[in-house]
């Protein structure tokens, strides 16, 4: 990650939105490999609304309701997607950081609460609360996020990458901070719950370019009521 660059502005590509998986529409329609022509860093998750996506450094990873994580083949599909082209606008050194002082850090460093801004939060962490979805769901998703399983881990290094979305936008980006983490080493990751940290880089991107599309070829969507 670099330092702040107050002349470039991040960039969102977004396939669908939160409101369209939230109500229910989990068909993959867009691939990895077309994901990523959009961005090198974001979040999503796999056909069936199957586990979490995180998006790091150019590559597709999932983390799975087995606690599992494994690389995503270019031809995998995606109900939503989102990816980012993040230029930190903001960057910070926190020794602690916690779930609970996020907000106030972004909202007292930011130039405008009315705009979104991209997350990357990357350094040791004293403890990592992360949820992901089972694969084939066909349930309301409220249902879902009702049964899926929670993991925690202490003292792990890792990043998190997501998006902070002002109030007017929640239904495209969800509401607030849409995050994911994946560990260093590849082995632990999905929707982040919760989190400690004791030595982090924060940055946050203000976002210059919102980028939108939709399933409209696909004849699931267009018959859906969201």
């Amino acid at each position: 990650m670099k330092k702040a660059d107050k002349m470039k502005k991040s960039k969102i590509f977004q396939h669908n939105s939160y409101t369209t998986l939230y109500g229910g529409f989990y068909e993959g329609t867009i691939t990895a490999k077309e994901v990523l022509t959009h961005g090198a860093y974001g979040i999503g998750t796999l056909d069936g609304a199957d586990g979490e996506v995180i998006i790091l450094n150019g590559h597709v990873y999932q983390g799975d309701s087995k606690n599992q994580v494994r690389l995503v083949s270019a031809d995998e599909t995606m109900p939503y997607a989102a990816t980012v082209e993040h230029h930190a606008s903001v960057h910070l050194e926190h020794q602690t950081l916690s779930q609970e002082t996020l907000l106030s850090v972004l909202t007292e460093k930011i130039s405008s609460p009315n705009v979104p801004h991209t997350v990357l939060i990357s350094g040791q962490f004293s403890k990592i609360e992360i949820s992901s979805k089972p694969p084939k769901n066909t349930a309301p998703y409220l249902e879902i996020l009702a049964h899926q399983p929670h993991f925690t881990k202490t003292q792990i290094k890792g990043v998190i990458v997501g998006i902070w979305s002002p109030k007017h936008l929640e239904s495209l980006y969800g509401n607030g901070f849409h995050l994911h983490f994946l560990s260093t080493d590849k082995t632990f990751g999905a929707h982040l719950v919760d989190f400690s940290a004791e030595n982090v880089t924060v940055e946050f991107g203000e976002v210059g370019t919102m980028t939108q599309e939709f399933s409209e070829n696909n004849t699931t969507f267009n018959t859906m009521k969201f």
